[in-house]
């Protein structure tokens, strides 16, 4: 008979978060988990940052001025754990769904870009962490490392994620084909007038032909309440959701108009990516032998410990023992 590959609904939300509001935004990411599982979607994903919004003042105001926002963004980011998680994973728990949610992750005096991963029973299986921030990002966010880096082997497949400008890099998205990623989640946040949501489809569409992944595309919507919060003059709307089949790119629901809150559902067969394997496969047969990438998959730690070497104890007894066994000798000794 040989092998069935799981066969599995997805749903992509686009939506705008309660800007600056973590708890609000909480609740709001749990009533969409509501909804989307309640039209039987296995997995859930919900766009960048969602929790509780992206800084967009980093890329409109100088430093000085913006830094009260990133203050607010700090005192309403996520621990990991924290109860802010504890009442996701109840939602993914309650209705037995995978839920893939962007936050900003505060992490001792830092705040990361984060993507964290829930499996059917409620726990976090991971988390990635965007290896650079963009642009002016970097006045807000700190940077990933390899250990938040991989692919995740569920029931409905390997799945692994990135997020916004990291698609426009080569090897991220390249080193997830490799450890074998059947379902990419690409999460965006909302665009300001800055970018065009072309950029969305365009490398999330890229992923799906490249990498004969399935991609379920999330994009946050800019919001009339993020201009009013900052005093700016932001263009509303900059989203582009959508789900796209593995290897040629179609589009199998989405996208949804640019300013408009919904979800978009797909079924997605693993047994439709087989065909595309033997045309290009870039990291198998497909895979040119003169290039290959090396990853460093350590996390990377301000504060490393290292332990003194054990010394020889020199109490009376440890004495009597080496001059009854003189070959058993301190290896720290000298």
């Amino acid at each position: 008979m040989g092998d069935k590959l799981p066969r599995f609904k997805a749903a992509a939300v686009q939506a705008a978060p309660v800007y600056l509001d973590r708890e609000a935004s909480v609740e709001k990411a749990c009533g969409l988990i509501r909804n989307a599982a309640e039209n039987g979607a296995d997995l859930i994903v919900l766009p960048e940052v969602f929790i509780p919004g992206g800084p967009h003042w980093a890329w409109s105001m100088p430093m000085g001025r913006g830094v009260p926002f990133s203050k607010e963004l700090y005192l309403n980011s996520v621990d990991v754990p924290s109860e802010s998680t504890a009442k996701i994973g109840e939602a993914a728990k309650k209705y037995g769904a995978y839920v893939v949610i962007g936050i900003n992750e505060r992490d001792n005096k830092s705040l990361y870009n984060t993507l964290l991963f829930f499996d059917r029973k409620g726990s976090i299986m991971g988390k990635h962490r965007k290896f650079k921030p963009t642009g002016a990002e970097k006045l807000v966010w700190g940077e990933g490392d390899g250990s938040t880096h991989t692919v995740y082997d569920t029931d409905i497949g390997r799945m692994g994620g990135l997020i916004c400008g990291e698609h426009a890099m080569v090897l991220p998205g390249y080193s997830l084909s490799a450890m074998g990623e059947q379902i990419h989640i690409a999460s965006w946040v909302g665009f300001s007038s800055s970018t065009d949501v072309s950029l969305t489809e365009i490398c999330s569409r890229y992923h799906s032909i490249a990498y004969c992944a399935f991609v379920i595309c999330s994009q946050g919507i800019l919001d009339e309440q993020v201009g009013k919060k900052l005093d700016l003059d932001l263009k509303v709307g900059g989203a582009w959701t959508a789900i796209i089949e593995a290897g040629t790119g179609r589009i199998m629901a989405g996208p949804l108009p640019p300013t408009e809150e919904g979800i978009v559902y797909a079924e997605i067969d693993l047994n439709d990516a087989v065909n595309h394997y033997f045309v290009h496969e870039p990291t198998g047969h497909y895979w040119p032998k003169q290039f290959r990438v090396f990853f460093d998959a350590r996390e990377m730690k301000p504060l490393n410990f290292t332990k003194a070497p054990e010394m020889c104890d020199s109490s009376i007894d440890a004495e009597r023992q080496r001059q009854e066994s003189p070959k058993d000798t301190c290896e720290s000794g000298t």
